[in-house]
């Protein structure tokens, strides 16, 4: 990495105020491990906040917040990201874009706006000096309010965790938040291809935390006699190197979402994590999984659940050379989401304030 060019930014520090803990997947990759790679690499530092009753956290947002107010770092800017609520954290940083309006960028990933009430994010839109999102939906939809948005598509951090060799059991790896759209789109475009499979498999869902979820899947799969199911029920989310192991025992990744705008306009986020551990993918046919997925190349778009079923019986009959060249090419797609990538984007956001 060029560390050069980070040191001698004008960007000095930033001012990261998240709209929720580390157990949010949008906090921790486009927010944490952001702010401690430019930390490492390029000796930018931040105040990274997210609200919370504990006082050692109250504190620290008291601090971050009279600093960007009424003492703001040379160099720096104030990021808030996501918010949508209207509590005194949302109506402080309110206040302080309008102060700070000339620092400010919002930040956001998911069309919140389709699932809570809209006044606060339209309003950091509106005023802030620009919003950075996560996929071009929300790039299209978020214009009309701030004609200073950029794209910056989420990262994922490579730790140089790799696919090694296929298992002899043929494992199909998901994760993610089991339930909702993301549930609706595996039981119609996915599952239903596992039936009649010529072969056993085995399927790690990683991210099944509802007990009523847990067990719908059990009896959804009672009959599926040739695979072997897997939900792990203990994983720490903040290690991520482990969740990069787990995900690096997949043989396939599924990345399957509903054509919907809530889930058009999701970051491509469960390709970009396969890929990023070598994993190939089978990815339903959906924009911003098509900017990242090549057919062939990386993985395969599939349209129906025949056409998952074709790919799965195709990758498991790749001998070693066939699915390294899969394997191979989804490490080589991580320059187009890597970290070093987004930093570059936060990195250029001061200079266009």
């Amino acid at each position: 990495m060029e560390t050069e060019k980070y040191r001698k930014s004008e960007l000095k520090f930033i001012y990261w105020f998240a709209h929720y803990n580390l157990v949010s997947p949008s906090v921790r990759y486009r927010g944490k491990y952001a702010l401690d790679f430019l930390r490492e690499h390029s000796l930018i530092e931040s105040y990274f906040i997210y609200p919370s009753y504990k006082p050692l956290r109250i504190l620290f947002f008291v601090r971050a917040y009279f600093s960007a107010l009424f003492f703001k770092k040379p160099g720096s800017i104030i990021v808030v990201q996501r918010l949508n609520s209207n509590f005194i954290y949302a109506n402080l940083l309110k206040l302080l874009v309008k102060v700070r309006k000339r620092n400010s960028v919002y930040d956001i990933d998911d069309a919140d706006y389709l699932e809570y009430p809209p006044d606060t994010i339209y309003y950091f839109s509106k005023n802030c000096s620009k919003i950075s999102v996560g996929s071009n939906e929300l790039l299209k939809n978020l214009s009309k309010y701030n004609h200073n948005i950029i794209l910056n598509t989420s990262s994922t951090p490579d730790l140089h965790i790799v696919k090694n060799k296929k298992n002899e059991l043929f494992t199909i790896g998901w994760i993610g938040g089991f339930g909702g759209d993301h549930k609706l789109s595996l039981t119609t475009s996915f599952f239903p291809c596992l039936k009649n499979l010529p072969f056993k498999v085995k399927l790690v869902l990683l991210g099944v935390a509802d007990k009523s979820e847990y067990e719908f899947l059990v009896n959804y799969f009672k009959e599926f006699r040739n695979v072997v199911l897997e939900m792990p029920q203990t994983i720490n989310w903040n290690d991520e190197a482990d969740i990069q192991k787990r995900i690096s025992n997949f043989d396939v990744g599924i990345a399957t979402l509903v054509d919907n705008e809530m889930q058009r306009s999701k970051s491509a986020f469960k390709a970009k994590q396969y890929m990023n551990n070598g994993v190939p993918v089978l990815s339903v046919d959906i924009p911003e999984n098509n900017l990242f997925v090549e057919h062939g190349k990386n993985g395969f778009i599939c349209s129906s659940p025949e056409d998952f079923k074709q790919r799965i019986i195709e990758v498991n009959a790749m001998n070693t050379i066939q699915y390294q060249y899969l394997s191979d090419h989804a490490r080589a797609s991580i320059p187009k989401f890597s970290l070093e990538t987004y930093c570059d984007k936060i990195n250029k956001l001061y200079f266009e304030l």
